[in-house]
């Protein structure tokens, strides 16, 4: 019989689940786009996207106002339509499907590996139907999802390929940088994620009718030329656009982007080596020549035995912020009506039994073995066995 969730006591955070990296650069990198007079989109968004673009090893990349924007765009830039059919795993956020749902998109969900939480290859190919017309692949928590098999999948049956990269720029597949597999991939700059502009998102490709229909639907569905508007609205467009300040800020974060990583990964390994001695507890996968970023630290209990709300609970009453997994989005209110009978035992099992542990490149040692005490504390009190 479960025990009754407990109620965590309130408690100052002293921990926090994450924390951007920023210092007085971006506050000086806003300053000088404030005194400059220009504030909205500009030359500072023109010179993050080239940044952005020449990292990831594509053509093109067009900012926007969030990663939910980027992935809205992406999925009428690639040729989607109403009534089409789109693979997407329930096991993300819940924009991943809403952007699809938003062109009047079927979405088909389907399960993840386990202690991947990635697309199962496997199971998108037994997805497919008539309708399929493209596959949404998400490299979740900074873990490149196995792209080349899914890649093939699409080429084979003529799919779009978008990648959600939103959490793992940076993160690599035999050396090559996610964002770079598909015919278009989102990035998000939330602060959550690796670098940050407060709200912010791109979407990068290598294709050219992708990146100027963004670029024209991120304005109002007119194709500007510099400062001067010279073309006529051709399209329902959007303001999605990246403001000049949002994009200083990007410059800025992006030059610490491999620190931010080199740190993240530090706290990981270390991280890993406690995780590895508990034996409740599970460490993610990921494909063989890939290299994470970390935007997340994500561990799963082995069995359904630990209780982890009472768990989390004790993290939060020592100050330490801890959160459970990912809800899947085919059990949200929005979508369980059509999608609560889908068979996705990985992806519940994961809703279930992961945890993420704070992490954040500012992080000191003192700090993640405050962290570590308490998990270790935590997993030895009879309280959180059922």
């Amino acid at each position: 019989m479960k025990k009754t969730k407990a109620k965590p006591a309130v408690a100052p955070v002293r921990i926090p689940l994450t924390k951007p990296y920023t210092s007085e650069e971006e506050e000086r990198a806003v300053i000088d786009v404030l005194r400059s007079g220009w504030l909205m989109q500009g030359e500072k968004v023109a010179e993050f996207e080239r940044l952005i673009a020449d990292y990831v090893g594509v053509k093109h990349a067009v900012a926007v106002n969030s990663g939910t924007s980027a992935l809205t765009l992406a999925v009428r830039a690639v040729g989607l339509r109403e009534g089409d059919g789109v693979i997407v795993p329930s096991h993300s956020f819940v924009a991943t499907a809403n952007c699809a749902v938003h062109w009047g998109l079927k979405p088909a969900f389907v399960d993840i590996g386990r202690l991947t939480y990635n697309m199962n290859p496997f199971l998108v190919r037994r997805a497919l139907d008539s309708n399929t017309r493209a596959i949404m692949v998400v490299h979740q928590f900074g873990f490149a999802a196995d792209i080349y098999p899914i890649g093939s999948i699409a080429e084979k049956h003529k799919l779009a390929l978008i990648e959600d990269a939103a959490c793992s720029l940076g993160t690599t597949y035999r050396n090559r940088k996610t964002g770079s597999f598909g015919n278009a991939a989102c990035l998000s700059f939330h602060p959550r994620k690796i670098i940050t502009t407060g709200e912010g998102g791109m979407v990068v490709t290598d294709d050219d009718e992708i990146a100027n229909e963004i670029r024209s639907l991120r304005n109002h569905g007119i194709a500007p030329s510099g400062r001067t508007r010279k073309s006529r609205c051709e399209a329902a467009g959007f303001n999605y656009r990246m403001t000049d300040i949002q994009a200083a800020i990007g410059i800025t974060q992006f030059k610490k982007l491999e620190e931010i990583i080199r740190l993240r990964t530090r706290l990981a390994d270390r991280y890993t080596e406690e995780v590895a001695s508990c034996f409740v507890l599970d460490l993610p996968f990921w494909p063989d020549d890939s290299v994470p970023n970390y935007q997340s630290f994500v561990v799963q209990f082995a069995d359904d035995t630990i209780n982890r709300e009472v768990f989390l609970s004790h993290m939060i009453r020592h100050g330490i912020e801890c959160k459970p997994g990912i809800q899947p989005i085919h059990l949200e209110p929005a979508y369980e009506k059509d999608h609560s009978e889908a068979d996705l035992p990985e992806t519940i099992r994961a809703a279930e039994r992961s945890f993420f542990l704070p992490l954040y490149p500012s992080m000191t040692d003192e700090e993640q073995e405050y962290v570590i005490d308490n998990l270790h504390k935590a997993l030895s009190s009879k309280d959180i066995r059922d």
